[in-house]
């Protein structure tokens, strides 16, 4: 689990710097970028799983819920960036 939430968390702290950046990537690293983002949606359900079986430990706990901070305040860049 603190695997699944570390990656989670490097995912969606990038997407900022990926906004910035994603238009001066070639069009393959955008394409491949934008078809494996699914990816880390199906780790944010998968970690949500966790948590409604109370799989977590108190800090991992406290991880998710980071997380969940951060995923709402990204969440509009990515859904830009999807759109794109």
């Amino acid at each position: 689990m603190d695997h699944l939430l570390k990656w989670a968390f490097a995912a969606w702290e990038s997407l900022p710097t990926v906004e910035q950046e994603i238009d001066t990537w070639d069009l393959l690293d955008q394409l491949v970028f934008t078809e494996e983002w699914p990816i880390q949606e199906d780790r944010l359900l998968r970690l949500a799983q966790l948590a409604q079986s109370n799989d977590f430990t108190e800090s991992q706990r406290i991880r998710y819920q980071e997380l969940l901070s951060l995923v709402e305040r990204n969440r509009p860049v990515i859904e830009r960036i999807m759109r794109s």
